[in-house]
């Protein structure tokens, strides 16, 4: 990545969102930009529950998630992004919302194991994603992984056609307007944790992914004001796996 680039700063993209000039190429040019500042070490790390601390890292297995973006499907001017729902099947996490994405096998690196676990979940081949960069590890303490956010784009959008069964119940494409909606974001807690939260319309998005989208959208200067005081608690639902909802 070149960090002289003409890409469009976030301060250059706030000011476009002011003029009403803002396109999703504009954001394009600011996810690679927000990737330019990590690799230059300007950008600040994701603080809190899944800050990295490299010292409780060396205990930790590597993985690695996708934050994948594409025009619009409307054709609007905000970027869409690729999360899809874990199986209720799974062993870790059952029937949350999260980034494509998983843990690094022999020889790979977190690149290659973004692409691979994108590929296998949504169906995606890697020859349609651009990588532009990669942002800073953060961790998930409960199930000891370190992940490193791949950031991605596509043009190809349509060919995420299928999902891998058993992993995966869907993919879901979510437009960025949609996340930065005040409406959509919550504050989630679980017993005397909170994490970041969206809720869309086929769940709610929480945990790290809810955390680190909060931190990416904030880096990237798209974020809006909301009220932080706004809660969602989760419980566990009879078979003591998933976490709903309390109003659910």
């Amino acid at each position: 990545m070149d960090g002289s680039s003409d890409a469009e700063t976030p301060a250059d993209a706030a000011t476009s969102v002011e003029r009403g000039e803002v396109t999703w190429e504009g954001r394009r040019a600011a996810l690679r930009a927000l990737c330019s500042r990590v690799l230059e070490g300007t950008a600040r790390p994701l603080v809190g529950l899944n800050a990295f601390d490299a010292e409780v890292a060396r205990g930790f297995r590597p993985s690695a998630v996708l934050l994948l973006f594409s025009p619009p499907a409307d054709g609007g001017e905000e970027p869409d992004l690729f999360l899809v729902q874990r199986s209720w099947e799974l062993r870790h996490h059952p029937g949350e919302i999260a980034l494509p994405g998983g843990r690094l096998e022999d020889g790979e690196d977190d690149v290659a194991a973004a692409l691979r676990e994108t590929h296998e979940e949504i169906g995606l081949h890697p020859e349609h994603i651009e990588v532009l960069g990669r942002l800073a590890p953060v961790m998930v303490p409960i199930t000891r992984y370190v992940v490193t956010p791949v950031v991605g784009w596509t043009d190809r959008a349509a060919a995420a056609t299928r999902v891998e069964p058993g992993e995966v119940l869907h993919t879901i494409r979510v437009n960025v307007g949609t996340l930065v909606d005040p409406g959509t974001r919550y504050t989630v807690r679980i017993f005397d944790r909170r994490t970041a939260g969206f809720r869309l319309p086929d769940g709610l998005v929480w945990g790290l992914t809810g955390n680190l989208l909060d931190h990416v959208l904030a880096e990237l200067g798209w974020a809006r004001p909301w009220d932080r005081s706004r809660e969602v608690t989760l419980r566990r639902d009879p078979t003591g796996r998933v976490w709903l909802p309390e109003s659910d």
